[in-house]
């Protein structure tokens, strides 16, 4: 028998309560179908100013000198001053250099020389194929979108780097106002990323900042950043990024964050893709707070092309300009470090990694100072303590809980600024095919820890580091069926090499080919041993007028006189021996024997 009443004899009370139950459940189903069509669109929180979109843009390698050393009313310089005194006219860079300019910890306290500003020059790679380049300057013909913005928005004279060093303690002050005192970007990687990811052998130098003490440490840090502070607060933020151990992948600073590395935080905002950064501008997705860093090709980092990263800047700020965000954006146009080339302002010294030398930055933004210079101290820290002052939220460190705001290049009384589109300019087609070919002789050839490396001293007495990876291809003079391998190298010998500029340091590369030009194939010859080494390796080898050096390695097949196979015990001095393998034409060496054929004994 049913526990319900009959419905036509339902009294009115129970029609009212089931009526309230339906009506419950489908006002509970409506908001989880909007809680779920809004879940995917972060929006940002109220904002104290009217800006709810920062976008933080980090390019690579030059100091505001070298960019707006012209620029009229920017505090900038036409002339350098040198160690002995002397005053000269900076240069004219050129769109991409041949190599690049050191700027690690070390070569920056050089350059900056207790505040004298007058080591530029000494910096290893400063003279490139005759010419000082790390005492030149872009002419404003050369970077045209770059003086736009600056004319037409804020450009800040006094931004300096944090931290007196490279891109990775640089690049870790922007998520976290501090750079775990590094002052230097990480060595010894097995792989190519600079954080979590780098590898057992890799470590990075630093420097305690209030005693002066240098100590090692891993690029693998438990740091509180703002990616804590956003999902503590519920503000929506991405790292726009080239994917894992790609071309610019060792600037996504997250993956030097090991609870964020290693978190569901990673896949779905900390190695966000680059490539989207265009259609979440256009479409209106960005979130509150953006990081954009991009491939080494498209970043200025020497020795790239200028033409081709202030382009792809370009179709960056476009795509925020022409999507329905623009009027509540502000966009951070900075350089993470100097790059090796000169400045004239004396950073301010904070501490003993702190601060860096200047970078240019722009302030783009309706709200931004129209046609204005700004003069106020600034540095990284300043970005984040306006995100702070935005976003209503606690400060991380010291640094940005002190640091001054970007508030002195804002305006938020006058009409708002319009879209400020830009067009790309045509570049030339080399600047999207460098290749840097390394030519010069070898100095040393180092292997340590699974790790391989050439020391190459390259015209003008520069040496420069290839370093050996597993795909990388080792050849000789003439081309050959026969591969030669990194054991037929010698110091000494001639090399070319087709590389890529590795942006942990300065005249480092990653070498695709390296050519031994004085190795060639050899043989068969005949000549007769006139000795055998006392360890049984190598052999004395007098062929017509020469002797040579005859190296056995375990590729090397020993043939006696009845074909069958031999070993060196088999052979005597006075053999008359045919040899086939490659040779060093330099030091008169069979570096690699292939075959040993006994064609005659004096036994």
């Amino acid at each position: 028998m049913s526990a319900w009443p009959a419905r036509d004899t339902l009294p009115a009370h129970y029609l009212f309560a089931a009526f309230a139950v339906v009506l419950a459940v489908v006002t509970i189903l409506c908001a989880s179908v909007i809680s779920a069509a809004t879940a995917g669109r972060e929006q940002a929180p109220a904002a104290r100013y009217p800006i709810r979109h920062i976008v933080i843009i980090d390019k690579e390698n030059r100091s505001f000198d070298e960019l707006f050393a012209f620029f009229p009313h920017a505090d900038g310089a036409r002339r350098a001053r040198l160690r002995d005194g002397k005053i000269v006219r900076l240069g004219r860079t050129p769109d991409h250099t041949l190599l690049d300019i050191g700027h690690a910890g070390s070569a920056a306290a050089l350059a900056i020389d207790h505040g004298r500003m007058d080591g530029f020059n000494l910096l290893p790679g400063a003279m490139q194929d005759g010419h000082d380049i790390a005492l030149t300057a872009l002419h404003p013909s050369e970077i045209p979108a770059y003086w736009a913005y600056a004319r037409h928005f804020t450009l800040d004279d006094h931004f300096f780097s944090t931290i007196v060093g490279p891109s990775f303690p640089n690049h870790l002050v922007t998520i976290a106002a501090s750079s775990a005192n590094t002052i230097d970007n990480p060595r010894g990687q097995t792989y190519h990323s600079w954080g979590c990811d780098s590898g057992p052998n890799t470590v990075i130098p630093a420097i305690n900042p209030h005693t002066g003490r240098p100590y090692l440490t891993k690029p693998c840090f438990n740091l509180r950043t703002m990616a804590d502070t956003f999902q503590a607060h519920h503000i929506s933020w991405r790292y726009y990024a080239p994917g894992v151990y790609r071309s610019g992948y060792i600037w996504d600073s997250f993956d030097a964050i090991r609870p964020i590395r290693y978190s569901r935080l990673w896949k779905t905002n900390a190695d966000y893709p680059n490539t989207r950064f265009v259609p979440d501008a256009l479409a209106g997705r960005l979130p509150a707070v953006s990081w954009l860093v991009t491939s080494a090709q498209q970043s200025e980092h020497p020795p790239y092309s200028m033409c081709v990263g202030e382009n792809w800047t370009v179709r960056q700020i476009n795509a925020v300009m022409r999507g329905p965000d623009w009027n509540s954006t502000l966009i951070v146009l900075t350089w993470d470090d100097f790059g090796g080339f000169y400045d004239n302002l004396a950073p301010p010294r904070q501490d003993y990694i702190s601060l860096g030398p200047r970078v240019p930055t722009l302030i783009i933004s309706p709200y931004a100072r129209p046609h204005h210079v700004d003069h106020h101290e600034m540095e990284f820290d300043s970005i984040l303590k306006f995100i702070e002052q935005d976003f209503h939220l606690p400060a991380l460190t010291h640094r940005d809980r002190t640091a001054r705001s970007l508030l002195t290049s804002l305006n938020f009384k006058e009409r708002p600024l319009r879209p400020f589109l830009l067009r790309t300019r045509v570049c030339p087609k080399a600047d999207y095919h460098i290749h840097t070919g390394v030519a010069g002789t070898i100095v040393r050839i180092e292997r340590r820890q699974g790790l391989r490396q050439v020391l190459v001293r390259v015209r003008g007495g520069n040496i420069v580091t290839l370093i050996v990876g597993p795909s990388t291809l080792f050849e000789m003079m003439t081309r050959h069926r026969y591969q030669v391998s990194l054991g037929d190298f010698r110091v000494g010998d001639r090399i070319v090499s087709s590389s890529r500029p590795d942006q942990q340091r300065a005249l480092v590369y990653g070498a695709g080919t390296i050519r031994d030009l004085n190795l060639r194939w050899f043989g068969p010859r005949v000549g007769r041993i006139t000795d055998i080494g006392q360890l049984g390796h190598t052999l004395i080898v007098r062929i017509g007028h020469t002797t040579l050096l005859v190296d056995i390695g375990k590729r090397t097949r020993i043939m006696r006189r009845n074909r069958h196979r031999g070993s060196v015990a088999d052979l005597v001095a006075g053999d008359v021996v045919s040899v086939t393998g490659i040779e060093n034409t330099r030091l008169k060496e069979i570096t690699m024997t292939t075959v040993i054929r006994q064609v005659a004994s004096p036994r």
